[in-house]
């Protein structure tokens, strides 16, 4: 089981309960409430990830480099007792938690030292019970959410009671030490509660690029050693790693020197067993749910068969969440699409100036019976009154001396169907049709041009290409670059696709209050990414003479 799987059958079962939920006629407020827990169990699951360890071990430098970003502040001493999680946001800043109340805080990333330091909010007096960071993270969009606990050991007695008392939350515990003076005795601490707590333990050993290799595998010695003296060692999963040079390796897309820093080690173990090992006994556990429910014999068939794809599933050799295509948490929309839209929105307040004030304007616009259906609108909605009534007053006269010419002609009851049927401005004759086509065409030659030269990323690193521009892209690219983009734009439809899933399942689990800005958007965008931008859209049937 992989992430992508484990969110399609989550997602799958919460269409399945939805099924029931339609099905069914609910005889009491009893089981409405049994129907909106499962859905805000299915909403609310997560996998929190506790760091644990004394300051300056690189918990934050090691978050960042997981994340692929340095936006979480290093170096700041010492904290407070304030816990800090670490969640998805379609932008980055912090939302602060205050105790004894639901009131919040939102404020820059710039500001959070002012909030979380002793030196800021010294014991805490502000009254923050949790720190939230939220950044657009692939990591942290699937699920994933850090909690950053305050350094053990400090002069500060409250910041390991804190982090102590937290530790029984955590679906996994990173405690992270490093080469230069691994186990201090509270770290040792730490083995120990997870030994006589049977809690799952990653142990990372940072700043390996300070050692040796020799120096290396005496430290991973020791810390085995102390594990097992300690009762921790059939919990214990052990790394060595280096977090800075993690992190300027992914930001510079080098997968060897990512690999050489064993970071994506880590990564791999961790997110394989909290998807495969913890996330398979919920999946099971909410089809248990689901299949006691009344009504739920009629989705007999489809539960069984999601019961038997996860039982079934495999644990993932390789994770590595955070080298899935990288795309901005909003993608701007299709630039042709935008492109068309501000070529018309120019030539419509050109050209209602034009039409008050030229005769030919309005008798070149009346012959060829003004604008098309949907230009029409266009024009209306952006020309003034008067020179909306000004230009439209002759195509009436024009049209009404039509209709005379053909009523003179006495022609059967389909003769004229067909004849008015002519009358209407389609797009061999619309003016505004021409102006779209030649936006559309300049559009599509620029962003084939940025293919060729820059490679398919760099075109969907600018905007989410719809399926009308994406076909006639095809035709203007090069064949070597056809299915690096097509498979660029099935991952931005997949990913639109699981903000919409999203959204819906928190929206029937009443949690509203948990939508980001992408999932609230999700369905009008993928309207957008299937078909063109309204203000885009022309009738094409015959080019203008």
């Amino acid at each position: 089981m992989d992430l992508r799987s484990y969110e399609e059958w989550k997602f799958e079962l919460s269409a399945i309960l939805r099924e029931i939920v339609r099905l069914v006629a609910q005889s009491s407020s009893g089981e409405s409430a049994v129907f909106r827990d499962l859905f805000a169990r299915l909403a609310a699951d997560r996998f929190n990830i506790t760091l644990v360890g004394r300051f300056s071990r690189g918990k934050t430098s090691l978050m960042n480099a997981i994340l692929g970003m340095d936006r979480l502040p290093t170096g700041v001493v010492p904290l407070t007792s304030v816990i800090t999680e670490v969640t998805y946001g379609s932008e980055a800043k912090a939302v602060l938690h205050y105790q004894g109340t639901s009131l919040f805080m939102d404020i820059p990333l710039s500001e959070l030292a002012a909030h979380i330091t002793e030196r800021g909010n010294p014991g805490n007096h502000r009254g923050i019970s949790v720190a939230e960071v939220q950044l657009p993270a692939e990591f942290l969009r699937r699920g994933f959410t850090f909690i950053d606990t305050p350094g053990i050991g400090s002069a500060i007695a409250a910041n390991t009671r804190t982090t102590r008392s937290f530790l029984p939350e955590a679906d996994a515990i990173i405690l992270v030490t490093s080469h230069d003076g691994p186990l201090s005795e509270e770290e040792a601490d730490v083995l120990s509660w997870a030994g006589t707590a049977g809690r799952p333990l990653f142990v990372v050993l940072n700043k390996q690029d300070a050692v040796d290799a020799a120096a290396c595998e005496q430290a991973m010695a020791y810390v085995r050693e102390e594990a097992a003296r300690l009762g921790a060692g059939s919990q214990l999963r052990l790394f060595s790693l280096s977090a800075r040079h993690g992190l300027a390796a992914r930001q510079a897309g080098n997968a060897a020197a990512l690999a050489a820093s064993g970071l994506p080690a880590l990564e791999s173990a961790l997110v394989a067993f909290l998807v495969h090992d913890q996330r398979r006994a919920f999946l099971l556990g909410m089809c248990d749910r689901i299949t006691a429910l009344p009504g739920a014999g009629a989705m007999a068939d489809r539960l069984a068969a999601l019961r038997a794809r996860v039982t079934g599933a495999k644990a993932a050799t390789s994770v590595a969440v955070a080298e899935e295509p990288l795309l901005p948490a909003m993608l701007a929309d299709c630039e042709i699409c935008a492109g068309i839209a501000n070529a018309m929105w120019q030539f419509f307040t050109r050209i209602q100036a034009e039409l008050y004030g030229s005769p030919q304007a309005q008798a070149d616009l009346a012959a060829r019976g003004g604008f098309c259906r949907a230009h029409a609108q266009q024009f209306e909605a952006i020309a003034a009154g008067r020179e909306a009534a000004t230009a439209l007053g002759p195509v009436l006269l024009h049209q009404a001396g039509e209709l005379r010419r053909i009523a003179a002609a006495t022609p059967s009851p389909t003769q004229a169907a067909g004849l008015v049927g002519g009358l209407l401005p389609g797009g061999g004759r619309c003016p505004a049709c021409a102006v779209a086509r030649q936006a559309e065409t300049t559009g599509v030659q620029r962003l084939a041009a940025v293919v060729r030269r820059d490679g398919a990323m760099a075109a969907h690193a600018r905007s989410a290409v719809c399926l009308p521009h994406l076909r006639l892209l095809m035709v203007a690219l090069p064949g070597s670059e056809t299915a690096a983009l097509l498979c660029r734009q099935a991952t931005l439809m997949e990913r639109l696709a699981e903000d919409a899933s999203r959204f819906a399942l928190k929206q029937d689990a009443a949690r509203q209050g948990t939508v980001n800005k992408q999932e609230r958007e999700a369905a009008w965008r993928a309207a957008r990414v299937l078909l063109e931008a309204p203000q885009a859209q022309y009738d094409a049937a015959s080019p203008v003479p």
